[in-house]
């Protein structure tokens, strides 16, 4: 006999335990290639909006029970003349699928993450397009927002544009096709591991800060 076994009392059988039920786990980070990385600084010649990142939470809607992620973002114009601010921003999954801002958003989900937010200057992606003006005191805040119909991704990249002038005509991988044009865009990596929905709104906090063509 076995050392440690016991006799059952059933001929040897025992009966199997059920699996222990496993968390998702945090994906992989992606990795970025290194040629199309970027200083955070301004390259000569170029402009560059001081954007500051904010918060980034997950608000479940209490009537439809409809999942959404929202970002907060502060930006500032210290380039010496006025620039148009009209960014884009797009999440990305880690299963692939891209979400753009406002995508399957109603007006109604939006007013109740502002009214959420408590902050009286902030102003949603489509009423913060416009002229910014020079200084601190003309600085814009705003916030964006994302359906989300599955909470399985665990790691989830923000990538940003519209804050600098610099961009880059890269070959394009097709045979034949036009240059394509990629500009300087801030990504900013998230990890959220485990269940979402049982953090309710945390903040869900940035590991890492890019600047990369796209």
């Amino acid at each position: 006999m076995l050392a440690g076994s016991q006799d059952s009392g059933d001929g040897g059988a025992s009966t199997p335990k059920a699996p222990k039920k496993s968390e998702p786990q945090p994906a992989t980070p992606m990795p970025t290639d290194s040629a199309l990385t970027l200083s955070p600084e301004p390259s000569e010649g170029n402009w560059q909006l001081d954007f500051q990142p904010g918060e980034f939470r997950l608000y479940t809607d209490p009537e439809t029970r409809q999942n959404y992620w929202y970002f907060t973002y502060k930006v500032v114009n210290r380039t010496g003349q006025d620039r148009w601010w009209a960014p884009k921003m797009e999440l990305l999954e880690d299963h692939g699928r891209l979400r753009r801002s406002g995508k399957d958003v109603s007006p109604i989900t939006v007013k109740r993450i502002e009214a959420l937010i408590g902050n009286r200057l902030i102003e949603g992606q489509y009423q913060i397009i416009g002229e910014i003006r020079q200084g601190e005191a003309n600085a814009k805040e705003g916030f964006v927002v994302w359906s989300s119909d599955s909470l399985l991704a665990t790691e989830l990249h923000l990538f940003i544009r519209g804050m600098s002038s610099e961009f880059k005509k890269m070959p394009n991988p097709i045979e034949g096709g036009e240059e394509i044009t990629m500009h300087k865009t801030m990504k900013l990596d998230y990890r959220v591991p485990g269940n979402p929905q049982t953090r309710g709104s945390t903040v869900v906090d940035c590991e890492q800060t890019e600047w990369i063509l796209r």
